[in-house]
């Protein structure tokens, strides 16, 4: 079968959405598929390369200026160029059909192929593309509802990656979601074979430095906690994003000091590492899809303290695989951060289960054959 993913952003660039692309791509050329990517280009990454048997990825001119994210001009230089680019291509390969991620910006292209060509694609959603999840975005949601829901009616099928996810576009748009949940690789992330002694527990977020990400009340619920924790602690933050400054500035106001560490925007060993220097994870978001971050981490036996919010509660099991907080509660991450802090055998014992759960329930072979499934029915 012969499949076409499009997606503006694909490892390495991009965050989760990138990251799964990539994996699903490599999954379905690993079980047979032929996949063709498309996909932004950036810097040297141009053209069109075979990356690995049965994989080609054809990356687009864009105004894309950044690996780890892109404004709406940016996503949607990426549009134009493949609305001009996928008609030629369909029609010349005759693919079975695409997987189109985001219903905004990405999902007309799956639409105009639809129209243009008879090629059937899916919508899979990834969360700021679902009204109700970050809202920053409300207005544009609302303003372009009906684009939005024509690509939905149109699709095939419409993926989330979430139950919760499912029922927030559900509740949106009223056009049937199932769910296919993100993946791991396991044998990638993994958990680190000898680990050195570390003088501070360490702390660790990884992800955009954005509003949505809730970070400037996780600085501030750091700072209590650390005030009160009976050992050192240590806050490090593995990414970049508009709010850095802003952030950086805060850390200050708060005595935090070296206590903060920022490592900017990590590739894949880099990240990798910083997993096997923590001791804990911290996604405090406002809104999630299914957070790939969470799972890579719980792949790497660390406990997780999250925000119980849609994706995050169906991956952490609240006292078995880490800790829930409530958003409402104002000191309630601080309180988690402290509970953990006290409890080393509870934070090992945590981490050892969630890798049993990653290992038993997620693996993007699995993730990967339901997507293919969706084009091989009548």
């Amino acid at each position: 079968m012969k499949l076409v993913l499009v997606n503006y952003e694909y490892s390495p660039l991009g965050g989760g959405a990138g990251n799964a692309t990539a994996c699903i791509a490599r999954a379905l050329a690993l079980q047979g598929q032929e996949v063709t990517v498309v996909t932004s280009a950036f810097g040297d990454l141009r053209g069109t390369t075979q990356e690995a048997p049965n994989l080609t990825v054809a990356r687009l001119a864009a105004r894309r200026r950044r690996a780890d994210r892109s404004n709406y001009g940016e996503m949607l230089s990426f549009v134009a160029a493949a609305a001009r680019f996928l008609p030629r291509f369909l029609r010349a390969h005759a693919p079975d059909g695409m997987i189109v991620f985001f219903s905004l910006p990405c999902g007309p292209l799956g639409w105009l192929a639809r129209h243009l060509t008879g090629t059937p694609y899916v919508i899979s959603l990834r969360g700021s593309d679902v009204p109700g999840t970050e809202a920053s975005v409300t207005t544009m949601h609302r303003l372009l509802a009906p684009v939005r829901r024509m690509v939905l009616r149109n699709a095939r099928a419409v993926i989330a990656n979430s139950h919760g996810l499912s029922r927030l576009s559900e509740t949106a748009d009223p056009i049937p979601t199932a769910m296919i949940p993100n993946g791991v690789d396991t044998d990638v992330f993994a958990p680190a074979s000898v680990r050195a002694p570390s003088e501070a527990m360490q702390l660790l977020y990884v992800g955009r430095l954005q509003s949505q990400k809730n970070l400037i009340a996780t600085l501030e619920q750091f700072a209590f906690a650390r005030s009160h924790a009976a050992e050192p602690m240590r806050l490090v933050l593995a990414g970049d994003g508009p709010q850095r400054a802003e952030l950086e500035m805060k850390a200050q106001t708060l005595g935090l000091g070296d206590a903060v560490q920022w490592l900017g925007w990590l590739d894949k060993p880099a990240l990798l590492r910083a997993y096997h220097e923590a001791d804990v994870m911290l996604n405090p978001s406002l809104g999630e899809g299914m957070p790939n971050t969470v799972l890579e981490a719980m792949a790497c036996a660390l406990p997780v303290i999250a925000s119980r919010v849609t994706g995050n509660d169906e991956l952490v099991k609240h006292g078995e695989t880490g800790l829930l907080f409530d958003l409402t509660d104002p000191g309630a991450l601080g309180k988690a951060i402290l509970q953990l802090a006290n409890e080393p055998a509870q934070r090992l014992a945590m981490g050892a289960r969630a890798r049993e759960i990653v290992c038993a329930d997620y693996s993007w072979g699995s993730t990967a054959a339901q997507y293919a499934a969706l084009f091989q029915r009548n």
